[in-house]
């Protein structure tokens, strides 16, 4: 059965904002979700912060890295940065994690994703597994680093030399991307998918929602072990102040049956089970 992680990439001031009210309509469908939330705004915005998520079990915490910093080379967003700007953006997002919720810090989602995560990139991924980060969330592109994202599974870097070190990755739309005017696509668009690619930006939670939801059936028909579309909280709280798209997007998820749960959760789950990991033989780019 596919179930489904809400997550939310917290970068400024108006995510803060944001993710006061995606909190409490979280918490009062009793539904996780997973914030990757950026180094910088744990500085700018500790006391806020706090107050929305320290203690809560509901919510899984994890880094965003420090500044969203690329991680490699990206052919949409330009040149990534080397392995000590690595180490600084790794170290310094998840101490302030730590520092600051009082939980472990096992994760990690790197600014923008790229198209196929992180693989080959062994020297990189040396240092992000000696920082203690266990599973990243990086692959969240299609080709040419395009958007939409495809379904792919979770996987290891076991072919890099990290068994352990599991990736997790997100899919579909970039919701601040879906809604531009002005989608940023690759020239790959729209020859890679025939599916989910509407024919104007969603101007209301409901179309947006009814765009998801094409996602959502598509996961459960390949069978993904695990479907996490893309979200922040800035885009969400700019097209509706009261983030009526979280609700609408629970009830969405609710009504094709899935079960939700965390990044963490997940980690946990092929941490314990390393047999239950899909693998990188599964790409789902193609219709069948």
């Amino acid at each position: 059965m596919t179930e489904y992680v809400f997550a939310y990439d917290l970068e400024s001031d108006i995510c803060v904002t944001a993710a006061r009210t995606i909190a409490e309509i979280h918490r009062r469908w009793k539904v996780p979700a997973t914030f990757f939330i950026l180094g910088k705004t744990i500085e700018s915005h500790e006391q806020d912060l706090r107050e929305i998520f320290e203690g809560d079990e509901l919510f899984d915490i994890e880094s965003h890295t420090y500044s969203h910093r690329l991680f490699k080379d990206s052919k949409m967003h330009g040149p990534g940065i080397d392995k000590r700007g690595v180490r600084k953006e790794v170290t310094l997002g998840r101490k302030l994690v730590e520092n600051v919720f009082g939980s472990k810090c096992l994760g990690l989602r790197t600014g923008c994703g790229f198209y196929r995560g992180l693989q080959g990139e062994k020297e990189k991924l040396s240092v992000i597994w000696d920082s203690g980060i266990r599973f990243i969330s990086t692959d969240l592109r299609g080709p040419d680093d395009s958007i939409p994202s495809g379904l792919q599974q979770a996987y290891s870097y076991d072919a890099e030399g990290f068994p352990d070190l599991i990736e997790l990755p997100g899919h579909g739309w970039h919701d601040n991307v879906l809604k531009r005017e002005k989608p940023m696509l690759c020239l790959t668009w729209p020859r890679v998918l025939d599916w989910g690619i509407p024919a104007h930006p969603p101007r209301t939670p409901e179309e947006e929602v009814s765009i998801q939801k094409i996602w959502m059936e598509k996961a459960i028909s390949k069978n993904l072990d695990c479907l996490s579309l893309v979200y922040h909280p800035h885009s969400i709280y700019r097209m509706d102040s009261d983030c009526r798209t979280v609700d609408l997007l629970i009830r969405a998820v609710r009504a094709v049956g899935m079960e939700t749960s965390t990044y963490c959760d997940l980690y946990d789950y092929y941490s314990h089970d390393p047999e239950a990991l899909p693998g990188r033989e599964f790409w789902n780019w193609e219709e069948d």
